[in-house]
């Protein structure tokens, strides 16, 4: 069964933003990954997040908020369960779509993690587009905190194919150099044989944790994707007083979403009908 499943980030959403736009924009990141579906589900969840970091209601790409000295640093991260194929960014200040980078890097296949300056090296000898930090900057939001935390997709296709992808402004008012859980492979995403989990939330608690391997290790145990959700979660505020929240597919595509923040927007799609988040 295929699955696709995306967030818009965990935390407090400034209610100044209406319920309507921001389920508007988690159905169009739903719809334009549903129809990338037909190349795989790493192309889906590049293609979901991709429109999540076109729309600023959110904390990815044009939407991110400043670190500390007013500038914009993104990381993003993307997996595949086949070959645990994984290419992640760290740092990048002038491109508007880092999960196209960390797809390209994942594709290159040298390295894993590319950060700042060789990031946007990279970027431009594969020819991506690069936004140029001044726009980056003046597209930034202005009110911390009204965005969430991460924006991120997981999926499985209807061939088996497991893959996430994760793109993140990171904290507003972060210390420079700053890097969460986005761009480091089984903390803020991580995908293998029994399923796929995105993380968002506090990233130096899912970074303590290894969140989003461990999510994995539990469906591997046999815990489904719900119950392997709702795991994690407590386990996240157990062992390191996190808080945050994950997305999950199993390897039968069934769907899992947890958190233990009070907003945390999220839509799926399978080939049998859709569901929405409740806020709290």
């Amino acid at each position: 069964m295929a699955t696709l499943i995306v967030h818009g980030g965990a935390g407090r959403w400034d209610p100044r933003i209406p319920r309507a736009e921001i389920d508007a924009g988690l159905d169009r990141a739903l719809e334009t990954g549903w129809r990338a579906l037909e190349d795989g589900a790493l192309s889906a969840v590049v293609a979901a997040v991709t429109a999540l970091e076109d729309d600023p209601h959110f904390n990815a790409g044009i939407g991110a908020v400043r670190n500390a000295d007013g500038e914009v640093e993104l990381d993003a991260g993307v997996m595949t369960a086949e070959g645990l194929r994984t290419g992640a960014v760290a740092g990048m200040t002038d491109s508007a779509s880092p999960v196209s980078v960390a797809r390209a890097v994942l594709e290159d296949g040298r390295h894993v993690l590319l950060a700042a300056a060789g990031a946007s090296r990279f970027a431009a000898e594969w020819g991506l587009p690069l936004a140029g930090r001044e726009r980056l900057r003046e597209s930034a939001r202005a009110l911390p905190g009204s965005a969430g935390g991460t924006v991120g997709a997981v999926c499985r296709d209807d061939r088996g194919g497991l893959a996430v992808a994760v793109s993140t402004g990171g904290v507003s008012g972060k210390f420079p150099g700053r890097v969460g859980d986005s761009a480091i492979c089984g903390a803020g995403f991580y995908a293998d044989a029994p399923g796929a989990a995105c993380a968002t939330g506090q990233g130096e608690a899912f970074i303590r944790l290894a969140g989003c391997r461990r999510a994995v290790e539990l469906l591997a145990a046999g815990l489904d994707a719900p119950t392997c959700a709702t795991r994690l979660i407590e386990e996240l505020a157990e062992r390191v007083g996190g808080e945050g929240g994950i997305i999950v597919v199993d390897a039968t595509g069934r769907p899992g979403v947890a958190r233990n923040t009070r907003d945390m927007p999220w839509a799926w799609r399978t080939e049998v009908g859709t569901a929405r988040w409740s806020p709290a």
